[in-house]
């Protein structure tokens, strides 16, 4: 397991998937400050984190498992001691990882005033960054190009699981986007800037969609990828 998290990260810092990532949250980071006023931000930052962070944990699970898949290393780790679930905990944990280094960038912009409860934010950055790199690898396990696993069915996907952002804008009614799991994550992140949020409803979705997630992962990975199983 540590071995695969140290070829995961050095992967994707030479996939340059770090320096793209810091790019997306600098430019979030500044659209943040300089376009919304400071009251504004408890607000914003989750709206932020889960269309703009989510949506790059997604491409980034895909995209490093396409990669590997186009490098032959995925043919090569079938007779290595490597199992199934360690490849995909590898990914989840250096993703989400750098999901939260992310958030902390675009924060450190934002947020200038007010309290917060990490605990909130960091488990719902945590399941966000999770469920969104388990979901990416799980699309993707069945497609040999960027291109065809875009095109229509993860573009489709993405745009549904963004759909809760317009909650809080108060488009629709709140609770017909908590029907989409990952208004769970969104809920966490907004009760750590103090909204008033169903908490139990928050924790629970979270924990369901990073569970339900992992499995529908594990599942297509096994069928389509077939490495060492336990």
């Amino acid at each position: 397991m540590r071995a695969a998290i140290r070829q995961d990260v050095r992967l994707q810092a030479r996939a340059k998937l770090y320096a793209i990532g810091i790019a997306v949250a600098l430019l979030m980071g500044l659209a943040g400050r300089f376009f919304f006023a400071s009251d504004q931000a408890a607000v914003v930052l989750p709206l932020f984190y889960l269309l703009g962070l989510g949506g790059t944990t997604f491409m980034f699970g895909a995209s490093m498992l396409l990669l590997e898949k186009s490098d032959g290393t995925l043919a090569a780790l079938r007779v290595s001691p490597l199992t199934a679930q360690e490849y995909l905990r590898s990914k989840a944990v250096t993703l989400t990882g750098f999901a939260l280094f992310e958030s902390a960038i675009v924060f450190a912009f934002v947020y200038r005033e007010g309290a917060v409860q990490p605990t909130w934010l960091l488990a719902g950055l945590v399941a966000l960054g999770l469920s969104y790199t388990y979901i990416g690898i799980g699309m993707a396990c069945a497609y040999d190009s960027v291109t065809a696993f875009l095109f229509p069915s993860a573009t489709l996907v993405s745009v549904v699981m963004q759909l809760p952002f317009l909650g809080p804008l108060g488009i629709g009614e709140p609770w017909a986007w908590r029907i989409v799991p990952t208004a769970g994550p969104l809920d966490l992140m907004r009760a750590g800037f103090g909204a008033d949020v169903p908490l139990g409803y928050a924790v629970g979705m979270s924990l369901a969609l990073v569970v339900g997630s992992m499995l529908y992962a594990t599942m297509r990975f096994r069928r389509h990828i077939r490495l060492r199983e336990v």
